[in-house]
C-alpha cells in the first residue's frame, strides 16, 4: 500500500487513468439489462482511489470539463437553434417546463433537508442526469472567494451528491417513461406508435412495426434476360417499367458491356439490377429468371453521408424533397438512413428533415455524388476533424466565460463553461451552414465527449478524497429520498403539461420526457416498448435544449441555495 502511496503521488496522473480504466469496466457491467456508465463508473472509483490523497492540478479538470462540454454544445448546436421554431416550439417548451420544475423542485428540497451548495450541485448533477451542471457549478464555486480547505469540502459534497443520485436518476426516468407514463396517460403506446406510424407513412402498409420504411437499403440482383420478355428491349425502354431499380451491368458472353439507355438486350444476357427490394424483384419478373453471377454483380456502389444544408430541403417532408427532386433524377440513388443527433429517425413520407440531420445515400458513384449535392454536404470518406477551427471555438468559449457584467452591482458572468458551451452551440450552427469548415466525425465527437467528462468526473472524485466518506456518513440517506423527488416529480409535470396544455401525442411526449431529462437509455426503453422509432421526433429537440438549460442551471444553484 505504502508502494503504490508513493508512485500515486510521484505520477498523479496514473491515478487518473486507473480510475478510467476500473471505472469504465465497472460501468459496463450490468445488472437485469442496467449499467452505471462510463461516468459514474469513473466517479465512483476515483472516489475510492481519492482516500489515498492524490492530487491533480486544478487546470486538468477545467479542460476536461472544456472538451465535454464543448462536444455537448456542437453536437446540439444544430437541432438547438433548428428547434427555435413554429414546428417545434411545443417541444421546446415541453423541455423549459421540465427543466424549470426540475430548478425548483431542487432548490426546494435543498430547503428542506439543509442542504448547502455542494449537496444541491450534485443531486441536481445526478438526479437529473446533467453531469455538466457539475462543471458550471463547480466553476461557480471557484468564483465565491472561498479558501482551499472549505472549496474542497463543497466539491466534495458535490461528487458524493451526485454519485449516490445518478442510479436512480436514469433507472427512475427509464421505470417512468417505459412503465408509469402509458398508464397515467392511459394509452396503449403500441396502437398510438402504429397510427403515428400510419400518419407519417400516408397510409403506407406497415409489415414491421416501427421500422417499416418507403426507402430501404439497396439490393443487388442478377437476372438472364429471357426471350418473350426484355429481348429486344433497349435498357431505356425497359427501366422506363421499373420502380426505383435501376440497370448496373450487363455480361454478354462473359463480356461486360455498358448499360447506355440505346443498348439493346439479347436473350441470354446477364443483367445486374439495384435498388428497392421488392422494386428489384418485380423488375426482374420483366427479365426474366434469377441466376448466380458474381461477374454480373461486381459494379461499384457508393455510400455516402450526407449532412442537409440546402434551403431546397430543409423543413419538407421525405416525399415532398422526392417528389422535387423527381423520381428520374433519383434513378441509381437509394436512401438507406436518416439520423437527427446520431439517432436513427423514422424513414417515412411524412417525416420531416431538418438542417444538420445526416443522411446516408448509396448507389452509383457519379449520381450519389450528384443527389448529395442538391440535399447538403457530403462528408470526406473516413472523416477527417478540422482541429484549427475546434481550437478556434475553445479560445472564444474561454474568453466569453471570462467576461463579467455587473447586473445590480452584482457581477454576473457564463463562466468558462458556460462560455464554451455557447461557443460550441454557435460553432456546431455554424458547420452545418458552412460545412466545409468544423469538420468532426462522431466518433471523434464521442471520444471528445466520452473521455472529457469521464476524466472530468474522476478528477473531480481524486480531488473529493477523504471528507467524501464523512460526507456520505452525514447525509447518504437524505440525498438518495431528495434525489428520487428531483427525479420524478419534473417528469410529472412534464408529462401533464404536454397531455393537457401541449396536448402532444403521447408517443412523442414519451420521446420528449427522455430528452427533458437527457437519458439516452430511456429513449431506446421507449422505443423497445413501443417497438417504433417515433419516439425520436420527441427526443432531440428536448435533448438540446435541456442539455443546455441544465447546464446553465449550474450558478444559479449555487446562487440560490445558502
Amino acid at each position: 500500500m505504502e508502494l503504490l502511496k508513493h508512485i500515486l503521488k510521484s505520477a498523479p496522473e496514473i491515478a487518473l487513468f486507473v480510475a478510467l480504466f476500473l471505472g469504465c469496466a465497472l460501468g459496463r457491467v450490468k445488472i437485469k439489462g442496467f449499467s452505471l456508465g462510463g461516468v459514474a463508473g469513473s466517479l465512483i472509483v476515483a472516489l475510492v482511489i481519492g482516500q489515498m490523497d492524490v492530487t491533480l492540478p486544478d487546470a486538468l479538470k477545467a479542460v476536461c470539463f472544456a472538451l465535454f462540454i464543448y462536444a455537448v454544445g456542437f453536437k446540439s448546436g444544430p437541432e438547438f437553434f433548428g428547434g427555435l421554431n413554429r414546428s417545434s416550439f411545443k417541444l421546446v417548451i415541453s423541455s423549459v417546463v421540465q427543466c424549470l420544475s426540475a430548478l425548483i423542485a431542487l432548490l426546494v428540497i435543498a430547503r428542506i433537508c439543509g442542504f448547502g451548495k455542494g449537496f444541491a450541485a450534485g443531486i441536481g448533477a445526478g438526479a437529473l442526469t446533467a453531469t455538466a451542471m457539475m462543471g458550471t457549478a463547480g466553476d461557480a464555486l471557484t468564483r465565491l472567494g472561498l479558501g482551499p480547505d472549505q472549496l474542497t469540502l463543497l466539491t466534495s459534497e458535490m461528487a458524493v451528491g451526485f454519485a449516490i443520485t445518478y442510479v436512480f436518476g436514469t433507472v427512475g426516468v427509464i421505470i417512468f417513461v417505459r412503465s408509469i407514463a402509458p398508464r397515467l396517460l392511459g394509452v396503449d403506446v403500441k396502437k398510438a406508435a402504429r397510427e403515428l406510424e400510419v400518419e407519417l407513412s400516408e397510409g403506407g402498409e406497415v409489415t414491421r412495426p416501427g421500422y417499416i420504411t418507403p426507402f430501404v437499403p439497396v439490393v443487388a440482383r442478377a437476372f438472364e434476360v429471357e426471350k418473350g420478355k426484355a429481348a429486344n428491349l433497349t435498357v431505356a425502354r425497359l427501366t422506363n417499367q421499373f420502380e426505383r431499380a435501376s440497370v448496373e451491368r450487363i455480361l454478354r458472353g462473359g463480356e461486360v458491356v455498358e448499360p447506355a439507355p440505346e443498348v439493346m438486350l439479347r436473350a441470354g444476357d446477364i443483367v445486374g439490377l439495384a435498388g428497392k427490394l421488392a422494386a428489384v424483384v418485380d423488375a426482374g419478373e420483366l427479365i426474366g429468371p434469377e441466376v448466380e453471377s458474381k461477374e454480373a454483380l461486381s459494379f461499384s456502389m457508393e455510400v455516402c453521408t450526407v449532412v442537409i444544408t440546402s434551403k431546397n430541403v430543409i423543413g419538407k417532408k421525405l416525399r415532398q424533397i422526392r417528389d422535387n427532386i423527381g423520381l428520374k433524377n433519383l434513378e441509381g440513388v437509394y436512401l438507406v438512413s436518416l439520423k437527427r443527433q446520431g439517432l436513427p429517425l423514422p424513414i417515412m413520407t411524412n417525416t420531416v428533415v431538418r438542417r444538420g440531420d445526416v443522411v446516408e445515400l448509396a448507389g452509383r458513384p457519379s449520381e450519389v455524388e450528384r443527389v448529395a449535392s442538391l440535399v447538403g454536404h457530403a462528408e470526406a470518406p473516413g472523416g477527417k476533424s478540422d482541429l484549427a477551427y475546434h481550437a478556434l471555438a475553445l479560445v472564444v468559449g474561454t474568453l466569453l466565460g471570462l467576461l463579467s457584467v455587473k447586473v445590480g452591482g452584482i457581477p454576473v458572468t457564463l463562466g468558462v463553461g458556460g462560455g464554451v458551451l455557447v461557443a460550441g452551440l454557435c460553432f456546431g450552427w455554424m458547420h452545418t451552414r458552412y460545412p466545409v469548415f468544423g469538420g468532426m466525425p462522431q466518433a471523434a465527437q464521442w471520444i471528445l465527449s466520452e473521455f472529457g467528462l469521464s476524466a472530468f468526473a474522476a478528477v473531480i472524485g481524486l480531488s473529493a478524497g477523504s471528507k467524501a466518506v464523512a460526507a456520505i456518513q452525514e447525509q447518504g440517506v437524505a440525498l438518495l429520498i431528495a434525489g428520487a423527488v428531483v427525479t420524478i416529480i419534473p417528469l410529472v409535470v412534464a408529462l401533464y403539461f404536454g397531455k393537457f396544455v401541449l396536448k402532444l401525442h403521447p408517443v412523442v411526449l414519451l420521446g420528449a420526457l427522455a430528452g427533458g431529462q437527457t437519458v439516452a437509455a430511456a429513449l431506446s426503453a421507449v422505443n423497445e416498448e413501443t417497438e417504433s422509432m417515433t419516439p425520436v421526433l420527441g427526443f432531440t429537440v428536448t435533448y438540446a435544449i435541456s442539455n443546455v438549460l441544465l447546464a446553465v442551471f449550474g450558478p444559479v444553484i449555487v446562487a440560490l441555495t445558502p
